[in-house]
């Protein structure tokens, strides 16, 4: 009964040594992360140019060009936010299955590095509500003021036609104002960041273990 419970490794002086037949899985294993770290480099990338481009835009907004203006490059301006809003709610939570699915992995495979690529997913699952425009939901209700709504990081065209070139009266409604457009998106990309930074160290741990148990040791002989 306990014939599938065979551990295919032995300890000798320290060292830990694989059965020749195991090897094949750790294959198997690097292959999956390797592929994976490729795709999270992709989607971290994205989102990351998301981030940069909704912030870049408020500020020309703000400055430079008219927002509630009518041209060309305004309409082509109101497709890039909608498409913006749209990947920034979608990427994020690929983003988390593709880690979700790198934990299981380093978990069959037993690897060094999951406590780091966790601690990305969590992360990441922070960044959705973050980036999740769920200020939304409050397009309908009355405010005694429309200064005071605490939205998510990303913004829609109509929100920044109608405030990029605003002046709160106040001072706790002016830190509102720049927390909305300039400090929760710079806390996003700090947090998109740290993502990047857990997830690149927890791979780097599990590839350098598939290695170790890859190389051809020799157990050193008795004396």
């Amino acid at each position: 009964m306990f014939a599938n419970h065979v551990d295919l490794s032995y300890h000798t002086h320290g060292f830990s040594y694989m059965d020749d037949s195991s090897l094949p899985n750790f294959a198997d294993y690097a292959d999956a992360l390797l592929t994976a770290r490729k795709a999270l480099s992709f989607l971290i990338l994205l989102i990351l140019v998301i981030l940069l481009f909704q912030l870049g835009l408020f500020f020309a907004a703000r400055y430079k060009i008219q927002a509630d203006g009518s041209s060309v490059t305004i309409d082509f301006l109101k497709y890039l936010i909608g498409l913006t809003d749209f990947l920034g709610v979608v990427l994020p939570i690929v983003l988390a299955i593709v880690l979700l699915l790198v934990v299981l992995v380093m978990l069959l495979g037993r690897l060094l590095g999951i406590s780091r690529l966790v601690s990305a997913f969590i992360g990441c699952l922070v960044l959705m509500v973050l980036l999740f425009p769920w200020q939304a939901f409050l397009m309908n209700q009355t405010f005694s003021s429309d200064q005071f709504r605490i939205p998510g990081v990303l913004y829609t065209w109509s929100e920044l036609a109608q405030r990029a070139r605003l002046h709160p009266d106040r001072p706790t409604l002016s830190l509102l104002y720049w927390a909305r457009f300039v400090g929760w998106p710079v806390a996003a990309i700090v947090l998109l960041l740290k993502i990047q930074f857990s997830s690149a160290k927890g791979l780097r741990a599990a590839l350098r273990d598939h290695e170790t148990i890859s190389s051809p040791h020799q157990p050193p002989a008795n004396p």
